[in-house]
Parts: C-alpha cells; sequence; structure tokens
C-alpha cells in the first residue's frame, strides 16, 4: 500500500493574519452590513442577493480583495502543492456572524468549499473563542492509517478585531458563548480553489483513465 503524502492541507492548518485595518474602517464595514441588513428587512431590497459579496459597496470591495491576497499567498507559501498546481483562491459566498451576549455557534464544517476564512470586526474580550478539531495525531502518516486509539485535540484561537483566521473547510469547528457585554461581530467567507489546467499535474478525469479501463480490462 502506498504511503500518505505529508500534505500539510490534511492536518487540520490553521492561519491568523493580522490585517491593517484600521478600527474607522471597521466602523464604516458594520455601516454597509447594517445598512444591507435594514434594506432587506424593511423591504426596499425587494431582491436580497445571496452573498454580501454582490453587493457593491467600497468596504466590502476592499475585505474581499484583502481576504483572497492574503489567504492566496499564505497557503501557497506553506503547502507545496498548492504552489506546484498554481492553485488560487476564489470567493463565491460571504455572510456575517452575529452573536449576542449569550449566544454561540454549534460544531460544524463548510462542506461546499475549499477554505473557510473569518474576519473579525467586533471582538470584545470574552465574546467567545473560536474552536477547532483538530484530528491530525489521529492519523499515522507513515502507515496512511488511523491510529489504533485516535486522539482528538482542539485548537482555541482568541478573536481579536482587524484579524483574519482561515483553514480547511472540512474542518469541524464551533464558536463559543459570547460572554462579554457586547455584539461579537465577524465577517465569514467560503473559498473554492481554482486549479491551472495547464499544470501537467492538475487532479482532471484524465488522472483516473487507467483505472477505469480496467472495469472491462481486467
Amino acid at each position: 500500500m502506498d504511503k500518505l503524502s505529508v500534505n500539510p492541507m490534511w492536518q487540520t492548518p490553521v492561519w491568523e493574519v493580522q490585517t491593517e485595518l484600521t478600527k474607522e474602517f471597521n466602523e464604516s464595514l458594520l455601516d454597509e452590513i447594517y445598512q444591507i441588513g435594514k434594506n432587506i428587512k424593511t423591504g426596499v431590497d425587494t431582491s436580497p442577493h445571496d452573498s454580501l459579496w454582490d453587493y457593491n459597496r467600497p468596504c466590502l470591495n476592499t475585505i474581499k480583495k484583502i481576504i483572497i491576497d492574503i489567504v492566496t499567498k499564505k497557503v501557497r507559501e506553506d503547502i507545496q502543492e498548492v504552489r506546484d498546481l498554481n492553485i488560487s483562491c476564489e470567493s463565491f459566498m460571504c455572510w456575517a456572524n452575529i452573536r449576542e451576549p449569550g449566544e454561540a455557534l454549534e460544531v460544524h464544517a463548510h462542506s461546499d468549499s475549499a477554505i473557510a476564512v473569518t474576519y473579525y470586526i467586533k471582538a470584545q474580550d470574552n465574546c467567545g473563542d473560536l474552536v477547532l478539531f483538530d484530528t491530525k495525531d489521529s492519523i499515522d502518516w507513515e502507515q496512511g492509517k488511523l491510529n489504533d486509539n485516535p486522539i482528538l485535540k482542539t485548537k482555541r484561537l482568541k478573536p481579536v478585531e482587524g484579524r483574519l483566521v482561515f483553514f480547511p473547510s472540512y474542518v469541524l469547528h464551533t464558536v463559543e458563548e459570547n460572554k462579554s457585554n457586547d455584539l461579537r461581530v465577524s465577517l465569514t467567507c467560503d473559498l473554492k480553489k481554482v486549479l491551472d489546467k495547464n499544470r501537467p499535474n492538475t487532479i482532471l478525469l484524465k488522472n483516473w483513465a487507467t483505472k477505469m479501463i480496467k472495469i472491462r480490462e481486467w
């Protein structure tokens, strides 16, 4: 049996990047999100979009570009396969996560995307840590199989205003209870990977052709 390649993308990586965006920028971003929500709620926006990215607003446009640039750069730096395949990232969904005092977010993953991203707009002390369930120590990477006694660990991240956190979308995660006296507001978006089909090792259907013809030629 072939050994599993030790690909960091499958070992619960998580990246944290503190942006240079200011408190004033975040306040303007909050104003944009508030106005979009108000227009939907009051019926002014009669055809609401599926994603915040679909609204042409200055701060939303700025943070979208920053997210794409930072995520693509960091993932390419840290994962050889991403560099080899010249993979880039494209964001297709974005929404606001708003938790009042006493509210939490249940355990979940983002099954329809490649990278999950959170940008913290408003985050007071004790507003609820982001907790990721780390499965990397459950795998025997030399043998390419589960360990006899799988170990499930957690990674705990404290929200910080102006900070980006991103990780593979398959990673289960939760947000703990907001124990502050203020709202916890973050922008969450899903990124998909875009493959360079001109790269020789790009994962295309042709890669499985040898196995597929064995259906009749075995």
